[in-house]
């Protein structure tokens, strides 16, 4: 944990660009002090056509999801070190959001070794 998930315009990144994005905010989370390398798992998302205020602009929208049990101001902080990295990460963008999610039923499944 967490699920990092980017949405993003699909002008705003190039493939040659993208996977330096996803390791800087994988960084990002691990750095955080709250998540083992292992257990961060990020994904980028494009979306071909957006409106930011009524019109067509670049955006970013990144949602950590996380499991219960961190504090707000735990939350407060990662929520802004993950946006102080997508605005070091990105070109600029009209809008660019992170959103702190956290997952209350959540199971999965992995193969068995």
């Amino acid at each position: 944990m967490p699920h990092l998930v980017l949405e993003y315009n699909e002008y705003l990144l190039n493939d040659d660009a993208l996977p330096g994005v996803l390791e800087r905010l994988h960084d990002s989370a691990l750095a955080s002090g709250e998540f083992s390398a292992g257990n961060i798992k990020v994904r980028a998302v494009p979306v071909r056509y957006a409106l930011v205020g009524g019109e067509s602009a670049p955006f970013a929208h990144l949602t950590a999801a996380i499991l219960p049990g961190r504090s707000a101001e735990t939350k407060d902080a990662l929520s802004e070190r993950l946006l102080d990295t997508l605005h070091a990460t990105l070109p600029p963008v009209a809008a660019a959001s992170v959103e702190i999610r956290e997952l209350n039923h959540y199971h999965k499944w992995a193969p068995a070794d």
